[in-house]
Parts: C-alpha cells; structure tokens; sequence
C-alpha cells in the first residue's frame, strides 16, 4: 500500500499558522490607541445665565487645527493630518492660542445651538492650554467662549460639528437653578444635546436619565474603552468553556463594581499615572497565563478580583469627570455600571459569535485560536506598559 506522508502538509499548515498570527498582530498594533496619540472626548461646562451664555470646553486643539476628524480616528498617527499634527504639537502655548485665535472663525462656524428657534454667534474669551508635559502626549487645552441670548430665553441645545469628536456637556449651576436639576450628558458628534432648561424648572423623566447614564456607561467600554476590551478578551480567550468565562466575568464586575462605588465616593483614591499602568499589566498577566496555563485554576479568580479592582478606579475616574447630581448618586452610579456590563457583554457575545463561525475543532480552539489570540493581546498589554511607564518617567 502507498503511504503517504503528512509531515511535509502538516509542516505547511504550521508556517501558514504562524504568518496568520504574525499578520493578526500587524493589525491588531496598527488599530491600537496608542496612549500618547489617542483622541478623547471633550467636556464642556455650560452656565446659563440671564445675559449669558458661557462654556468652558476642556479638548485637544490640535486635532481642529490639523484638520483631523476626531469622530473618524481613535488614534491621529493614522489620520492624513498627523504631520500637521505633530508640529502644532511641538508649538509652545503662546504660539498654539495665537494659530487657535487665527482659525477661531472656522472653529465657531462648528459650534452648533438653538435658542427660541436661533442660533447663537460665540465669542472667544480666552484659551489656556496645559505647560511642561512631553510633547509626545497629548495637550489639553481650555477655552472659554460666551454667547448673548435673546431676552428671557428658557432653554437651549448645544453642540458641535461630528468632525470635533464626542462631547460630554455639563451644565453648571448658578443662583437661579437647583444643583440636583443640572444636566449631564454625552452629545454624539454632530448632534445637539437635549433641551437644557435655564431655571432646571423641567427634571428630566427616571426613564430618560438611567438611559443617558447607561449609555455613557456603554460608550466607554465600546468603543473608547480599549485597554477593558482587551482585558475582557484575555478572559475570554483562557478557556473554551462557557462555566469558566461567566465566573471571570462574574468576579470581574463584583470587583471592579466595588471600587466604582468606593472611588466616586470618596473613600478610595489613586493616581492615574499609578493605576493606568497597573491596568495595563492586568491585560498582559492574564494573556501570558492564558499561553502558559492549559487548565482553569480558582487562583485566577483572585488575581481577576484583584485586577477588577483596579479597573474600577478607571472606571470612577470616567464617572468623576462626566460628573452627576448629587441626589441622584446612586442611580446615576448604578446606570453608569449597567452600561459598562452591557458593554462587556457584547464584547463577549461579538467575539464569541465571530469564533464560532471559524471552522476549527474543540481539539484545536486552544492552538489555533485561544493562544494566538492571547499572544497578540499580550503583546499590546506589554506595549501599553512600556507606553504609560513613559509618560510616568517624562
């Protein structure tokens, strides 16, 4: 009988293996946020007053000025405007306002506003911007601008061109509005926000505020949350049991719920520069242990709690800048944790569908896919350290 032998197809497989994982990583680092370049979204503050119209919007200047849509790019090296935004970067804070005050025409021709069935003209204020940090990170400057009403205005909608990226906007208070009637929102690109009453006469409905905290909650796991998306996925990746995955996620969100709660209270409080770093380590501990550990240990869960803790200071340090009514702490607070998990669940649920589509066996999920994968988050968990120890060390 002829015998055939495999070694040689079993030889190619392999090399075709180890290019696919080789290009999954190319991509994967090419799509990766990286800390220093990546674009947040701004906040601004909004005072209504009787004669005026006020916000202070803390954002990245230097997205505006080299044209780059911040709705578009998660990451501006990838933008077509990333050498202009490099040497707007490079620019010292004086010379940064005085480019912003040439091009603030343009800028204002974004701001979007509706006012008793008008728009408001704004003016410039002033601009600061921050000092003495590397020039490798991202600048965050603060401007102020103002607007003249008409006369005995009740309302407003407020927001800008969808090519200035998202916008949380904060209503501040002043003598003639209760501080538990404030808005807080998160306003998409290119849309106004919803009505914001002056005198805070018109609270908005149970229904309507536990929606706006969960999707704020949401939209910071997907699609700005990248370094929790990754830490979600090494969990997933550990092993090919659905049992093991519900337990991790499960002690995960206890943990990371716990700080939450603990943090935007006031009882727990770290650096970001210490725990952003420490975030990152979590997302390459678990993808390593996923390589070098084939069975499911109950140790994990302790280092899973331990790291969940962690993330939840993340998490309240989002929540802390969104900012909330002090009367509606806990709802606010429960929304916003809603929203993260349903964030990690579709996270689960998307990887998981995408994984059993994949033509591959139980036998060989741990070969061909839970390691690969693993080996590539780990790489871009290493990467993060390296990146945020950086901006510690400048």
């Amino acid at each position: 009988m002829l015998q055939v032998s495999l070694k040689p197809l079993s030889n190619l497989c392999k090399a075709l293996h180890f290019r696919i994982v080789v290009m999954l990583l190319t991509i994967f680092c090419n799509l990766m946020p990286a800390q220093s370049h990546e674009t947040r979204p701004a906040i601004a503050d909004i005072t209504l007053l009787e004669s005026e119209v006020q916000l202070i919007i803390q954002f990245n200047a230097e997205l505006f000025l080299a044209n780059i849509d911040a709705s578009q790019f998660a990451n501006t090296d990838y933008s077509p405007g990333a050498d202009l935004y490099g040497q707007f970067r490079q620019l010292e804070v004086q010379d940064l306002r005085a480019a912003f005050k040439q091009k603030w025409p343009a800028f204002s021709d974004l701001l979007y506003s509706q006012v008793e069935n008008s728009s408001l003209k704004f003016k410039l204020i002033d601009m600061y911007s921050e000092t003495d940090i590397s020039a490798d990170l991202p600048r965050l400057s603060t401007l102020t601008i103002s607007a003249q009403p008409p006369i005995g205005y009740s309302s407003i909608q407020f927001g800008w061109h969808a090519q200035l990226g998202d916008l949380i906007l904060r209503q501040m208070a002043n003598s003639s509005i209760d501080s538990n009637m404030l808005f807080t929102g998160y306003v998409k690109p290119g849309s106004l926000s919803p009505v914001i009453q002056r005198h805070g006469k018109v609270a908005p409905s149970l229904l309507n505020f536990l929606a706006e905290y969960i999707k704020i909650g949401f939209i910071h796991i997907l699609p700005l949350g990248f370094d929790h998306i990754l830490f979600v996925l090494g969990l997933f990746f550990f092993v090919a049991r659905w049992q093991s995955v519900l337990a991790q996620i499960t002690v995960f969100t206890i943990a990371h719920s716990l700080t939450l709660v603990s943090a935007v209270a006031g009882f727990v409080s770290l650096p970001a520069n210490l725990v952003e770093p420490l975030i990152a380590a979590s997302i390459a501990y678990v993808a390593i242990e996923n390589v070098l550990r084939k069975t499911f240990h109950k140790s994990r869960l302790l280092v899973i709690f331990i790291f969940g803790l962690l993330h939840g200071l993340g998490f309240a340090a989002i929540l802390s800048d969104i900012g909330f009514p002090q009367s509606k702490f806990l709802i606010s607070l429960i929304s916003f944790n809603i929203g993260i998990e349903l964030g990690q669940i579709s996270v689960v649920a998307v990887t998981f569908i995408i994984v059993s589509l994949i033509p591959v066996s139980a036998k060989d999920y741990r070969r061909l896919i839970a390691v690969p994968s693993s080996c590539i988050i780990g790489v871009i968990g290493l990467w993060m350290i390296f990146t945020r120890l950086v901006i510690i060390w400048l």
